[in-house]
């Protein structure tokens, strides 16, 4: 049984706080245009001084202390590229923005790790940020189904880190999914206007920083990364499935695209359980 001490301040500072403050500043600013990135910004940046207060550092020592300057930077950046008029600027924009970010995030590995696996990464994880931003931005406007996989991997990358890797970032990545899940919560009763293209690329953005720090400095497997990238790709799928056949969307649509995006999130966190049984941990 676990020991409420412990689970109790995580769940508050994962799921509550960020779920609380996302919530109440799409409610207050609801008539402004960037609500909901800037509320998925402040809910998420709550959440990490509420879990790393007593570690971060104005001045960074270690990449986790860059992580509130990329949400903050990559808020203004998206919504600056959202007001772009030209596709092909908004997407050189987006994997400029992810490359900063990827860089900002290996910098401290570069010693240890080596310049060509750093490297590698931060490209890769700029593309991969890059090309789902470019969808799911354009995608998360008019349906719920991409705003429900991203919480979907969030969560499931949260919880999977939890146990098998690191508990910082576990629960930043939990808090992002919580500041999704407050967007869907206030939106539900909408027909349009889902997430805005800012604010699904500053949640795609995060959750790519959090992977590669997770990869690079704690050990989170390559393979667990891959599969919760699986899970991005269930709606594009089922949507173009779904154009295939002609019925574009439909009842059913975005509850088949958060089903598929969960099997890979399942597979990934029943793996972190296996490897930490293994590991003599549970």
């Amino acid at each position: 049984m676990p020991n409420p001490s412990f689970v109790i301040p995580l769940f508050l500072q994962s799921a509550v706080l960020p779920f609380g403050v996302t919530l109440a500043l799409l409610f207050a600013l609801r008539r402004h245009a960037a609500v909901s990135v800037i509320a998925l910004c402040a809910g998420f940046i709550a959440a990490y001084f509420a879990i790393l207060h007593a570690q971060w550092s104005a001045v960074p020592h270690q990449s986790l202390d860059w992580v509130p300057a990329i949400a903050l930077l990559g808020t203004l950046g998206a919504v600056a590229i959202e007001r772009s008029r030209h596709a092909g600027i908004r997407v050189m924009a987006r994997f400029a923005l992810s490359l900063l970010a990827a860089a900002a995030v290996g910098w401290f590995g570069l010693e240890g790790l080596g310049l060509a696996k750093v490297a590698l990464a931060a490209v890769l994880t700029a593309a991969l940020v890059c090309a789902a931003w470019t969808y799911l931005g354009d995608a998360a406007q008019y349906r719920p189904a991409p705003s429900l996989s991203m919480m979907v991997v969030a969560g499931g990358a949260g919880l999977a880190l939890l146990l098998d890797s690191s508990q910082a970032i576990g629960q930043l990545s939990g808090a992002l999914a919580s500041c999704l899940a407050a967007g869907l919560a206030f939106n539900f009763r909408r027909v349009r206007a889902w997430f805005s293209d800012a604010a699904a690329g500053v949640a795609v953005l995060l959750l790519g920083v959090l992977l590669m720090n997770a990869y690079l400095y704690a050990g989170f497997s390559l393979a667990y990364v891959a599969l919760l990238v699986a899970g991005l790709l269930a709606d594009p799928l089922v949507h173009a499935f779904n154009r295939w056949r002609a019925r574009c969307g439909g009842a059913g649509s975005w509850f088949t695209a958060t089903v598929l995006a969960a099997i890979p999130v399942l597979c990934t966190i029943g793996l972190a359980i296996k490897a930490a049984q293994d590991a003599g941990g549970y």
